[in-house]
């Protein structure tokens, strides 16, 4: 149970809701996910997910400082986690901090060399810094 909120979710609840705020997402109603996901970090066990989640919000809205800041808070949380080393390099490379952008992907696939887990999105991101697309 939570200290903060006094309820205990069963995982079906907690996926229902990350489930929720991924499709606000997606649906590009950012504010309304970004509560969501707000909501979720204090009652999930994982907390870097949400912070993942808030990240890929402001991303995609072009907000890399601010994507950058939340993927590093999850990379802090869970220092193995290749998709958050993943998108953190994502952001860096958008927001043309090429160097560290190649350190968190190359973490990325250390982490991950199957590319199951992020890995494979570090490979890609890492092909257009290389290209110079990015």
């Amino acid at each position: 149970m939570n200290e903060a909120l006094p309820i205990q979710l069963s995982l079906e609840e907690k996926r229902f809701l990350l489930e929720t705020a991924l499709l606000l997402r997606d649906g590009e109603r950012y504010e309304e996910a970004a509560v969501v996901f707000r909501a979720l970090r204090p009652l999930v066990e994982e907390e870097h997910l949400p912070l993942i989640g808030l990240g890929t919000i402001r991303f995609q809205q072009g907000d890399f400082d601010e994507a950058i800041e939340a993927f590093e808070e999850a990379v802090t949380l869970a220092p193995d986690h290749a998709l958050a080393h993943a998108h953190l390099g994502e952001a860096l490379a958008f927001a043309r901090h090429k160097e560290e952008a190649v350190l968190s992907l190359d973490k990325a696939v250390q982490l991950d060399p199957v590319g199951t887990a992020g890995g494979n999105m570090a490979k890609m991101v890492r092909r257009f810094l290389e290209s110079g697309i990015l």
